[in-house]
C-alpha cells in the first residue's frame, strides 16, 4: 500500500501553520456520486489522503449524495473502484445521508434561532432578486410560520417551497446572499428511497458533517472560496 511505500517524514510539517497534530489529523473527500471521477477529483483526493497520511491521521471518503435526481449507484461504485486504483484507501466510508435526520434537528434550529426562512418565491425570479440585492419577501416570516413550511417540506405536503439562510442581501459576494439551504425533490434516493421529500443543500450539510465526524482540516478547491466564510457561519 502507498503509506509502506513512501516516505511521509519530509513533509511532516506541511499543516503546521493550521494547527495539525500528530495522530489527531481528519480530512475528508467528498465527491457527489453524480458522474466519474476527473483529474481535479484525484488531485483533491489524494491531497486529502496524503496530508493525513503525513500526520498518521484518517482520511473520510464522504459521498456527498443530497441530491438524488442525478445519483446513482453506479457512480458510488466506480468512484470506489477509481481510487483503489490510485492506491488511496479511506480509513473510513461515509455518506451525507447517514446523517438528514441530525440535519433536519440542525435546520430547525437555525430557523427558530431566526437563522433561516421558507421561501416559496419561483426560482427564475428568486434568482433574479439575489443579482440585485431585493430581499423576500418571506424574510419577515414568523417562526411558527418557518417551522410549519419546512414540516410541510419534509412530510411532501408541498412542493414549491425552500428553506434559505438569512444572512445579507446586499453582500458584495452574491452567493451570500440567502443561499439556499434545504429544498423539495420528490424523487426516490439511491440510498433511502422514498423516505424524504426534501434534501439539504450542499452548503448546509458540508460544514455540519464535518463537524459531527470530527474533521480537522476541511481542504476545499478553490471553486468553494467566496463560499468559505458561509462554511464557518454555519
Amino acid at each position: 500500500m502507498v503509506e509502506q511505500t513512501f516516505d511521509y517524514s519530509k513533509f511532516r510539517d506541511v499543516l503546521k501553520d493550521l494547527g495539525a497534530k500528530q495522530g489527531e489529523v481528519v480530512t475528508r473527500f467528498p465527491p457527489e456520486p453524480s458522474g466519474y471521477l476527473h483529474v481535479g477529483h484525484i488531485k483533491a483526493s489524494m491531497l486529502n489522503y496524503h496530508y493525513a497520511k503525513m500526520y498518521n491521521g484518517k482520511m473520510i471518503l464522504r459521498f456527498d449524495d443530497t441530491n438524488p435526481i442525478t445519483e446513482k449507484m453506479e457512480f458510488v461504485e466506480n468512484i470506489l473502484t477509481d481510487l483503489k486504483t490510485m492506491e488511496i484507501v479511506p480509513d473510513r466510508i461515509t455518506y451525507s445521508s447517514d446523517y438528514f435526520k441530525e440535519i433536519e434537528v440542525f435546520c430547525r434550529k437555525l430557523i427558530s434561532d431566526g437563522n433561516a426562512y421558507a421561501d416559496n418565491t419561483p426560482s427564475e425570479e428568486m434568482k433574479e432578486m439575489r443579482a440585485t440585492g431585493e430581499e423576500s419577501k418571506h424574510r419577515q416570516n414568523t417562526v411558527a410560520e418557518n417551522l410549519k413550511h419546512f414540516e410541510d417540506m419534509l412530510s411532501g405536503k408541498v412542493s414549491d417551497y425552500c428553506i434559505r439562510a438569512k444572512l445579507n442581501m446586499q453582500d458584495k459576494v452574491k452567493c451570500l446572499r440567502d443561499p439556499v439551504f434545504y429544498r423539495c425533490k420528490d424523487t426516490p434516493h439511491h440510498r433511502t428511497g422514498s423516505t424524504y421529500k426534501a434534501y439539504p443543500t450542499y452548503d448546509l450539510t458540508v460544514p455540519i458533517v464535518d463537524s459531527l465526524e470530527g474533521v480537522t482540516h476541511s481542504l476545499r478547491t478553490i471553486e468553494y472560496r467566496d463560499r468559505n466564510a458561509l462554511y464557518e457561519w454555519v
